[in-house]
């Protein structure tokens, strides 16, 4: 498939650089690209600035995507949605519910492997930004819902929220849960933990366990001596992630 007008390509280089195709120049800190030039390209076509720097214009993965996505409140990232599909074995076949939407990231990123998503947002702000970051997406199987999801009416196989006072809410999870459905709370603080994994016991859920999901980058260096290795001086704490399953 040749590149088209309007499309969206990904410029990979020493930085990579999503741009749309058209009749136009990109302008970045290693020179201009005149985008016009890829229209009717085959993808991996080779394309130089006017300083001689190259790219390799690619076709954009999700990841890529996302990066352009609107962003209003703190977003779930990759790595825990990874985890909560690796916990409870979310796939094709199963149903979300999805509290609060934010800026719809979680329920995008859940979108891509389960059967279908409704995610609740009470405010209209985040609500018209996840619509809108759900639209870019092309997903015709997540459904933003402006409302609480307390006045969810559907049957769900896991509940995932992120939102103020969850505790609040997991009785009426509960209800809407299939029997061994799962439920996953996001909890920035550690205080809020504490207060969901008590409501869950109260509700009888099972398997409840917490997770603090770190994740820390390393940097290889290729000097005259060779590789060498050390970790980044950061890592990245989002939150937490507590899970249980229904009985009964």
């Amino acid at each position: 498939m040749k590149i088209q007008a309007g499309d969206e390509v990904l410029l990979l280089g020493r930085k990579s650089y999503l741009v749309k195709v058209g009749e136009r120049k990109f302008h970045c800190e290693f020179g201009t690209v005149d985008l016009s030039s890829l229209v009717g390209a085959e993808y991996g076509t080779r394309v130089r600035t006017h300083l001689g720097e190259e790219f390799v214009a690619v076709r954009p993965w999700f990841p890529d995507l996302v990066k352009k996505f609107r962003r209003a409140p703190q977003v779930v990232l990759p790595k825990d949605a990874s985890l909560i599909l690796a916990v409870t074995g979310a796939g094709r076949d199963t149903v979300v519910v999805d509290a609060g939407a934010g800026s719809g990231f979680l329920a995008i990123f859940l979108g891509r492997y389960v059967k279908k998503v409704y995610t609740y947002e009470r405010r209209k702000d985040f609500y018209e930004i996840a619509s809108e970051n759900v639209r870019k997406a092309g997903l015709g199987n997540v459904s933003v819902i402006h409302g609480d999801v307390r006045d969810c009416d559907v049957s769900a196989d896991l509940v995932t929220l992120d939102l103020s006072e969850p505790e609040s809410v997991l009785p009426r999870v509960r209800e809407i849960l299939t029997p061994g459905g799962w439920v996953t709370v996001f909890s920035p603080f550690v205080e809020q933990v504490g207060k969901v994994v008590e409501k869950l016991r109260e509700l009888s859920f099972a398997g409840v366990r917490t997770y603090e999901n770190i994740l820390r980058e390393w940097g290889v260096e290729i000097g005259s001596k060779g590789p060498s290795s050390r970790p980044k001086p950061y890592v990245l704490h989002t939150g937490f992630l507590t899970f249980g399953r229904k009985t009964g």
